[in-house]
Order: C-alpha cells, then structure tokens, then sequence
C-alpha cells in the first residue's frame, strides 16, 4: 500500500474525532371540492403531528427495556492506541470511577509520533452517568489543535439532548443544537448498555447515540464468540458488528457517507472490556486497541 500523506491526514482527523408525497398542481387544486379540501386539510394537520411525535424508527430502537443483568464494571483504568490501517497515530488514558450513585468516564489523549508532526490534537473529555439507568447527564470536551480550540458540552434530560460547541478563534456565535428524542446515550454509555445485555449470539440492539455534536442511529449484532490476539496475548472475545446512520434535526435519518461497516471485540469474561474496535470508512479503516487494564484500581 502506498503512503499518500493527504489521506492519512484526513483519516487522522476522522479516528481522533472519532453511526415521497405525491401533490397536484395549481390547475388541479383549483378543481377540488370542498370534500377533498377537508380530505386534504385533514392529512396536513395529521402528518404534521407524527412529525412531531416519534419518528418512524423509534419502533426499532431495543433500549426501552433498559439495562441488562450482567453486573458493571469496576473502577479501571485503561490505556488505548489508535490508528489507521495499522498505523498507529494516537494514544488515550481512559478512566471510570463509580462513586455514590454516578458513573464518571474521562478520557485524556493525542496524536503522537509522525502523525503529530502532521496534526497536532490533544483532547480532555469528561462524562457523567447514572450508575444505575448507565444514562448520560453532561459532557464536557475539550479539543486543542495547532490553531484553534473546541469547546464541546452536552447536555442530557428525560426529553432531549442539547450541545453546544464553541470554536476559538471564530467569526460565528457558537448556536446550540437540540435533539427531541429519549432515550440518548453516549459513546461511553452505549458500550456501559450493551455489555449489560446478555450478548447472546445473533442479538441485535438498536440504539440512539450522541457524539461530539450530532445524533446518529446505532444498530449492534453479535456475531458469536472468538479468539483476538492483542497485544502479545490471544484473548476470547464476544465480536460485534455496527453500524450508523445520523438523525437530523427533524428525526430523519441520513447515510453517514463517510462510514462503511464497523466491529468490536468485547473480553469474553467478568469485565467485557473493548478490546478492539476498527472502523471502515472511505480511505481505510481506523481503529482503537488496548494496551493496558488496570482492574478495580
């Protein structure tokens, strides 16, 4: 494979950064009678209210049935590498501490190495979860590039999600964006819900989830059991597949072109901690493997 440094710039970007009517015209209408205007005023006023209730897809999505039985993680402390098509570009310092009824995930890290010299980030996030729901209360994320900063928050309720991003230097006034759905999970929340399932083969879980500062639509299917190498060691693993649409403002959901396919490897044992994830986007793939696991720190 030949290095192309223009793409793997832009696959950095992505990994560090890292789911008709018919109508009738004027001459057609002018020939209505009044049954058909009641008809036709009837079906606007019907079609608007489903736009502002549940959106078609909210039938599909499994969280309802809320967190499963597999008991939660311990305190730990992770260390993870990241990359693109086996190059390894940044590295992340990941904590959760479950203290008096909260989850508290940060994640510290950067790019390193060669691809810091083409693109320097460094990024600090905080999220606050329920411990007991695994839902998300707030988001904090700090992103710091060459030239400029972003300030990203999050906020979680029982009716929406709200974010705001604030880009320094910039011309624009920072505008929140609200999504009208619930439930909403996190990165970190999503992975804390579905290792709680019971992951038997060939369940699938359909979910929304919020990152960085847009909505998608995830679906998971476990393909079975399997041995990873990681590391030095070879390790058993529960495999999973996923994959994302976005949900716009209005609740539609849209390709996200830039995503192709997606799998994850869980450890198959008391902790369920990522293993590995890649990621199949249009100039490769990325992905995020651990290198350390402190236990119960």
């Amino acid at each position: 494979m030949t290095f192309k440094p223009d793409s793997f710039l832009a696959s950095l970007r992505l990994s560090v950064r890292f789911l008709c009517p018919v109508g009738c015209g004027y001459s057609g209408l002018r020939n209505l009678r009044v049954p058909g205007l009641i008809l036709a005023a009837f079906l606007v006023v019907t079609l608007g209210y489903s736009e502002d209730t549940e959106p078609s897809w909210a039938n599909s999505v499994t969280t309802g049935k809320g967190p499963g039985k597999f008991p939660p993680p311990p305190n730990v402390h992770l260390t993870y590498r990241f990359g693109w098509s086996g190059i390894t570009a940044a590295e992340a310092d990941v904590r959760l501490v479950n203290k008096e009824g909260v989850t508290k995930t940060t994640v510290s890290g950067g790019t390193t190495g060669f691809a810091r010299t083409l693109f320097k980030c460094d990024i600090d996030h905080e999220c606050v979860s329920q411990h007991e729901s695994l839902l998300p209360v707030h988001i904090v994320q700090d992103e710091k590039y060459a030239g400029q900063t972003v300030h990203t928050t999050i906020e979680f309720n029982s009716k929406s999600v709200t974010s705001l991003r604030e880009v320094t230097p910039s011309k624009d006034l920072p505008k929140p964006r609200t999504l009208e759905f619930y439930p909403v999970y996190s990165l970190e929340t999503a992975l804390l819900w579905l290792r709680s399932q019971p992951l038997t083969d060939g369940e699938r879980e359909v979910m929304a989830v919020y990152a960085n500062n847009a909505a998608y639509l995830g679906t998971i299917k476990v393909v079975g059991r399997e041995r990873i190498h990681i590391g030095q060691t070879d390790r058993n693993a529960i495999k999973v597949e996923f994959n994302f649409k976005t949900i716009d403002q209005h609740l539609q959901l849209k390709t996200y072109k830039r995503f192709k396919s997606g799998r994850g490897w869980l450890s198959d044992d008391e902790n369920r901690l990522p293993l590995r994830i890649e990621a199949d986007i249009f100039i490769g793939y990325v992905f995020a493997e651990i290198e350390t696991s402190d236990v119960g720190m």
